[in-house]
């Protein structure tokens, strides 16, 4: 019994604590909206740091009054307008949520003249990592019980998702340019679950159905200690 008292004693005592904290940052707020003056909206807010690629959930972000004249543009006015969806630009704690943080990497990224650009999932059997640069040559291959079949030879990443503690993996994806007459295979291949990408290293100049037969299903984290 006098153990769980003193348990209850010290859980009282950080929930007291976190009050404190939350009272002494509202303060703060309200101490410059006073100070300030001027019109007070109510924007989205960012509880914690997010990264590119991370789904926003109802922990993640918050409802906070703002001062009109330091809102930054465009910004997110209900949680309506963010939960559930992915970030594709990171955003610091603390600071408002805008649409600049959901735009279309489609949109944004330069595509090569005479390439598509195409949006594929990621997982972990793709075969690259989600960290993965901006502007890296991939190899598309078709993995199936036959065999391997090479789909696109030259394909271009314009945009990856990244990785963070959390991230809503499932939602998660990569844009990539490659030629026209590859988009249909690449497309179909991704909706079977049967593509696989390779990051060949710059000095290889080819590659064919015979120099992948072992291409990764997944990749594996690496550990503080591994090299």
């Amino acid at each position: 019994m006098a153990s769980a008292a003193c348990a209850l004693a010290v859980a009282g005592s950080f929930v007291g604590y976190a009050n404190e904290v939350d009272a002494e940052a509202q303060r703060v707020r309200d101490e410059a909206l006073a100070r300030y003056g001027g019109e007070v909206v109510q924007l989205a807010v960012a509880s914690t740091a997010l990264e590119a690629g991370e789904v926003v959930g109802a922990g993640s972000v918050s409802m906070r009054d703002w001062l009109v004249d330091l809102a930054p543009a465009d910004p997110i006015t209900s949680l309506d307008d963010c939960m559930g969806k992915t970030l594709t630009v990171p955003v610091a704690a603390g600071s408002p949520l805008t649409s600049l943080n959901f735009r279309d990497a489609t949109q944004t990224a330069d595509v090569p003249s005479g390439h598509v650009a195409v949006t594929i999932p990621v997982s972990d059997k793709l075969g690259v990592s989600r960290e993965v640069a901006p502007g890296a040559a991939v190899v598309a291959y078709e993995t199936t019980a036959d065999g391997t079949r090479l789909l696109a030879g030259n394909a271009i990443v314009l945009a990856a998702p990244g990785t963070s503690a959390g991230m809503g993996l499932a939602s998660s994806t990569m844009t990539l340019a490659v030629m026209p007459e590859d988009v249909s295979k690449v497309l179909e291949s991704s909706s079977a679950g049967e593509l696989r990408l390779v990051l060949p290293a710059e000095d290889v100049s080819e590659l064919d159905e015979g120099d992948v037969e072992s291409a990764p299903t997944s990749v594996e984290p690496v550990g503080e200690g591994d090299a």
